[in-house]
């Protein structure tokens, strides 16, 4: 079995402290670094043949540092990270790590839904603070309760997680209608246009990936077509949403909220527009971080080394060249 040179550039977000810090070492020699700062990498040594990135951008002034670069893997199913036509004219083969957060990202989609709605925590918290305990009557609410049982929810991009939370809200009695680059057939799931979408959803959920094509895909303008009670989910990528026109549309009470993972900037600037508005919830980029997607992530990365020494290569973004392996 060939030895690698292995360096994880930004490895903190996915290893936590919860998994073994030297999983790859059996491979090879691996530098691991909890983060990687821009610049910090053009400082490290030039021989390594392998890199993991998640989310550090990797271009030709990065392939430049790295001659003996044969293999790049991103932890993640997203790539855009990577500049992988830099890479086909190396002969770098770039990997991704395909279905490893399905029910996890969903799950989290619909924990966004029920907390807006039920306010679990608020109202737990109110108990604790002995609010129950000095009330008058023998329930109360601090916010009004909503039920999704018999209302639309419209999925944007119905791949694995979009097709994952559709089964999970249509056992809480949710209609499913969804716009996707085509008609995929589902029974009982509509395939309608973006504008039909926005028209009819009591709530909209991401789940499409980030291309040209989809940059900006909930716009003014298709915020101005959603109903004016409706909830906007996003935990896919930041940039399919235009952040100051959703920012517009949350501070004038145009549309009920918008749950949000994902931002246009990861981290966000602390006078970032969408922070701080009404109606708007966001949780720091989670949605993929359970355990059991993690683990689901170590063991991909472990089966495209391994395929990479048995020559079978796993899971290739950039077959198209011919002199990728």
């Amino acid at each position: 079995m060939e030895s690698l040179k292995i360096l994880i550039t930004d490895g903190h977000a996915l290893f936590q402290d919860d998994i073994p810090k030297n999983a790859f070492d059996s491979f090879g020699s691996v530098i691991w670094r909890p983060r990687t700062h821009p610049d910090e990498l053009l400082q490290l040594p030039a021989d390594a043949n392998f890199i993991i990135t998640n989310k550090y951008v990797i271009g030709p002034r990065e392939l430049d540092h790295f001659p003996n670069l044969r293999l790049i893997a991103v932890s993640a199913t997203g790539y855009n990270c990577v500049d992988t036509a830099a890479c086909r004219s190396r002969g770098i083969s770039v990997c991704n790590v395909p279905a490893y957060g399905t029910h996890s990202v969903a799950q989290h989609a619909l924990a966004l839904l029920l907390h807006f709605s039920n306010r679990v925590a608020l109202h737990a918290g109110s108990v604790e603070s002995g609010a129950w305990s000095r009330n008058a009557d023998w329930c109360y609410t601090l916010t009004p309760i909503r039920e999704w049982h018999g209302k639309t929810l419209g999925i944007i991009g119905m791949g694995r997680i979009g097709a994952c939370l559709a089964g999970m809200a249509e056992a809480m009695g949710m209609q499913v209608i969804y716009h996707h680059t085509r008609d995929l057939g589902m029974p009982g799931r509509a395939f309608v246009d973006l504008h039909t979408l926005a028209a009819n959803s009591d709530v909209i959920s991401l789940h499409c990936p980030l291309t040209p094509q989809t940059r900006h895909i909930v716009n003014e303008t298709f915020l101005e077509v959603m109903k004016g009670a409706a909830i906007l989910i996003n935990t896919s990528r930041g940039p399919l949403i235009d952040q100051e026109a959703l920012a517009l549309a949350l501070r004038s009470g145009r549309i009920g909220a918008a749950l949000l993972d994902v931002l246009d900037t990861e981290p966000p600037p602390a006078d970032h527009p969408l922070i701080g508005c009404p109606n708007a919830i966001i949780t720091p980029h989670i949605a993929w971080i359970s355990r059991e997607a993690r683990d689901r992530i170590i063991d991909t990365l472990r089966a495209i080394l391994t395929g990479w020494n048995e020559g079978n290569l796993k899971y290739v973004v950039n077959l198209e060249d011919n002199n990728v392996k």
